[in-house]
């Protein structure tokens, strides 16, 4: 391979020109048009971890977080709720937890992809509506992280439309629930030495601008009752001030509500006051979701009839749905006149229940699947399964307005 990147190249004398006043220099090294077998060669070299199934090793460069600009990492006392696992991994102050939290070997744990209420298919509500094999509840019913692949290439799609039991006004309270590092490839202790995935700093996910905070955060979500449509202006700037704790956010931009764009959302800070973001740019490659209906069904088979009858559940619907995004965050840097531009991809995947016997109360969770962009150094080591998987539980209570 490296006979043929040498004959791609020439070596040429450099000249030098007088051009008013300048002197120009032509390069050392330049392009020649080789032949068709060597551009194809050469071009089969890159392509070849694709083509072969074969990794390329690269080089992971640490990088040490400042005591003012570290992660938003995992940063409480919760455990990973679940029972199947037999070892939870321990969550510390966001100070330490990159340091000094995985840096004892331990068990990998399951997040529980689904909440109790549906929790995997062999215990899955009775539905009514026949879930797809292939769909959303049964990707996340597996409970298997890498089944949630990232998705870069694919038709523009059409704005989420939310069903009608999801429909009017929310307060919605959401507290972090649990984290995995689901990789098989690339250990933790080098995946927190790249403070480039989506979640290890504040903002690096917008509507999570601080993953691992302690207390409940709080934000309003509007969903149309007519159009089914959210109203993502204002909730991206709920949920990013009550993260920050400050009205961070002056302005949100976005028209997919009004036969725009659905697929773009702009974020502008208060210029100077937030030291990760001044600009946020959200595009969306990929948009999935679902719906559950199921019937009332008995707590427990084992109680007599007549506490069966007591402990009757009720029905309701279950909704699901994911958001494959790209985010690009501007900030300032220490260059004058740069600014700094970071890069990352992550999908939501959300999970909302709703009972028939409390129409003004939901429940739910939030699953976050945070993927390696495609210019770093660890990318060809974990293309497309996520190598870090937050989680969320969210209550949501009508409001009238």
């Amino acid at each position: 391979h490296i006979i043929l990147l040498f004959f791609s190249l020439s070596l040429k004398k450099p000249t030098f020109q007088v051009i008013r006043g300048r002197v120009y220099c032509t390069p050392l090294f330049t392009m020649t048009a080789t032949s068709a077998p060597i551009r194809l060669a050469t071009l089969a070299f890159f392509l070849s971890p694709f083509l072969c199934g074969t990794r390329l090793t690269a080089r992971a460069y640490s990088i040490d977080p400042s005591p003012n600009n570290h992660p938003a990492a995992p940063n409480s006392s919760h455990r990973i709720n679940n029972s199947d696992s037999p070892q939870h991994e321990p969550l510390s102050t966001r100070r330490h937890a990159l340091s000094s939290l995985f840096s004892a070997s331990t068990a990998a744990a399951v997040i529980p992809l689904l909440p109790t209420f549906y929790s995997s298919p062999s215990n899955a509500l009775p539905a009514t509506s026949t879930p797809n094999p292939t769909g959303l509840a049964a990707k996340l019913s597996a409970r298997d992280p890498s089944l949630l692949k990232n998705r870069l290439f694919n038709l523009p799609p059409s704005p989420q439309i939310y069903p009608p039991f999801l429909r009017g006004t929310w307060d919605v309270s959401l507290q972090f629930s649990g984290f995995l590092f689901p990789s098989s490839s690339l250990s933790k202790q080098t995946l927190l030495a790249d403070t480039s995935i989506p979640g290890f700093q504040k903002c690096s996910i917008a509507s999570l601008a601080d993953v691992g905070k302690e207390s409940i955060t709080t934000y309003r979500m509007s969903i149309d009752e007519t159009t089914g449509l959210e109203d993502r202006k204002v909730a991206l700037k709920g949920s990013l001030n009550g993260f920050l704790g400050y009205d961070a956010v002056r302005e949100v931009i976005y028209d997919g509500n009004a036969g725009g764009n659905p697929n773009r959302i702009g974020i502008d800070f208060v210029p100077n006051r937030t030291r990760n973001a001044n600009r946020i740019e959200l595009f969306c490659n990929g948009r999935e979701s679902e719906l559950v209906t199921y019937e009332s069904q008995q707590q427990s088979k084992e109680l007599p009839q007549s506490k069966q009858q007591a402990m009757l559940l009720p029905g309701g619907k279950i909704f699901l749905n994911s958001e494959y995004i790209r985010q690009v965050t501007f900030s300032l840097s220490q260059e004058f006149g740069v600014a700094r531009q970071v890069s990352g991809n992550y999908a939501h995947f959300w999970t909302w229940k709703g009972n028939d016997s409390d129409p003004e109360r939901i429940e739910g969770n939030l699953l976050t699947a945070a993927y390696l962009d495609a210019q770093d150094p660890l990318f060809f080591e974990e293309p497309s399964k996520p190598v870090v998987v937050y989680a969320h539980n969210l209550i949501g209570r009508k409001v009238v307005v």
